[in-house]
């Protein structure tokens, strides 16, 4: 996949099919805009191209809030590769380029850098400067400038239209089924494994104590999940605890992951987990000997689970 910056090209010779938008998890609503920018550059013989941002606006407009990310810079890249996009165009999103109106960001960005004879745009998809917005006049820039402008459809789960913000509302209420529904793959993580307090080997469950790469990443709501995990190529069956440890009353949150039948040191390596289901809540238990008899019902559901 070609992954260039756009204040790098200065005109693409190449006549392109383009769309816009932050394709945070790149969803299923996302992966069939992504199909139908394919398939229409190739019926009409146009370069397709994304265009995405290095960073979620709301990062740049509202620095003060955080911005949960279903996707790291480097996930969505991963994930458009896998979709087979040959093209992506990364823009630097600050305070100018935010101060673009849609027309601005077309004509100088879109039209002249990418010679935009199309542009697919997402069902509710929009950008653009909000005090200066003038997203409704981009049909008389596309008669001007010769382009066309194109609308995909929604695509819906029970009758709702998938969103980005519908992903991350259920993964904070810990709906990683849904969730994952909505994005047609597991949600996963990826993070270095450092030292913990080394509270499950002692009760015969060793885990990786996982720090994540990019700490906008969302997580899910706190609980027991089942788990594949992935390192240096190879993939195990999982569990994990995720959130504070209150048999040994401590609240810290922390994702502490069993990789069931893995032998070895995980210290300082990558980790990559995806989340398949929340098998329970966390809660205390009277003994360390009842939390892994709890522990050891945990491994068979996830290893069942993992296995389907």
């Amino acid at each position: 996949m070609n992954v260039f910056n756009i204040d790098n090209i200065n005109s693409l010779d190449a006549k392109t099919i383009v769309t816009v938008g932050m394709f945070d998890g790149l969803h299923r609503g996302h992966r069939h805009l992504v199909a139908r920018l394919m398939a229409t550059a190739a019926d009409q013989n146009l370069v397709p191209v994304v265009v995405t941002f290095d960073r979620h606006p709301r990062q740049v407009l509202d620095p003060a809030t955080p911005m949960p990310l279903l996707s790291t810079c480097d996930e969505r890249l991963a994930l458009l590769e896998g979709c087979g996009v040959p093209n992506v165009a990364m823009v630097h999103f600050d305070v100018a380029t935010a101060s673009l109106s849609a027309c601005d960001f077309a004509r100088s960005i879109l039209c002249d850098r990418l010679n935009m004879n199309a542009l697919l745009l997402g069902y509710d998809n929009s950008f653009g400067s909000r005090a200066n917005n003038d997203f409704n006049c981009l049909p008389d820039l596309a008669k001007e400038r010769g382009f066309a402008v194109m609308h995909d459809e929604a695509v819906l789960l029970d009758g709702i239209e998938i969103s980005s913000t519908k992903i991350r509302n259920a993964l904070q209420a810990g709906d990683i089924a849904r969730a994952n529904a909505m994005l047609g793959v597991p949600y996963s993580a990826t993070g270095t494994v450092v030292h913990g307090r080394h509270v499950g080997t002692s009760l015969g469950f060793p885990t990786a104590n996982v720090r994540l790469d990019d700490t906008a990443k969302i997580l899910p709501a706190d609980g027991v999940y089942a788990l594949r995990a992935s390192v240096d190529g190879a993939t195990y069956a999982a569990m994990a605890n995720l959130g504070a440890q209150p048999t040994f009353r401590q609240q810290h949150k922390e994702l502490e992951v069993n990789l069931i039948g893995f032998d070895g040191d995980l210290y300082g390596r990558q980790l990559r987990v995806e989340f398949l289901m929340r098998i329970r809540d966390i809660r205390p238990f009277a003994s360390p000997d009842e939390l892994a008899s709890q522990l050891r019902r945990d491994r068979e559901t996830a290893i069942s689970i993992v296995n389907k």
